[in-house]
């Protein structure tokens, strides 16, 4: 068992203690799966429990939820690898060519990376300054993204922040905006849905 299990089981036992409940019933108090919580105990869990799963935990038990040793919630620093647009044409460096760190949520899974938003297509769900993360090592097939608000990478290099939907060519695809016309007949090479936007530094349209 690694240091961030033991954390995990820990912290469970100690949401368990507080509240009387075994962890089953834990998990259903706040919305898990019964099992999710035994099989983190029990060591048989594919990957710890997330630290949005802790955060519902602690909420529930009124308990803390575990600290970094300087006292602030544990974050976790991802890749910026440039920009995404919305409404804006953008052209990314190479996979491999990160050109800032930022703090991604608790939650975060490994492989979540971040873009920074241009453009106002996308206007009011996403703002020129925007920081939006995704999961760089779930590039699904458009066709599992659609109607859903996603990075999109093109096969002519571009990327944007947009909605998929179905063309009318076969293997094309509609990329809708908010307030701007959508991009017909897009030949889209990966799509992975947004997770999380860090609106602190978004600029006024």
């Amino acid at each position: 068992m690694d240091d961030t299990h033991k954390k995990a089981v820990d912290f469970i036992k100690k949401a368990m203690e507080k509240t009387g409940l075994d962890a089953s019933n834990l998990a259903r108090a706040v919305k898990l799966s019964p099992s999710t919580l035994t099989r983190v105990i029990k060591g048989t869990a594919t990957t710890t429990s997330s630290a949005k799963t802790m955060l519902k935990i602690a909420e529930f038990a009124s308990i803390p939820i575990p600290l970094s040793e300087n006292g602030k919630l544990t974050s976790k620093s991802v890749p910026i690898y440039g920009y995404v647009g919305a409404g804006e044409k953008v052209i990314p460096p190479g996979d491999d060519c990160a050109l800032d760190i930022t703090e991604a949520p608790i939650w975060a899974e490994d492989g979540t990376s971040a873009l920074i938003v241009k453009g106002d297509s996308m206007f009011p769900a996403y703002w020129a300054g925007d920081i939006v993360f995704f999961d760089a090592d779930k590039r699904m097939p458009p066709n599992d993204c659609l109607f859903m608000e996603c990075i999109v990478y093109l096969r002519t290099g571009e990327v944007y922040v947009k909605q998929i939907q179905k063309g009318r060519e076969s293997g094309k695809y509609v990329l809708s905006s908010y307030n701007a016309p959508p991009i017909l007949e897009a030949d889209i090479e990966w799509a992975s849905p947004i997770t999380f936007v860090d609106r602190r530094n978004r600029k006024m349209p």
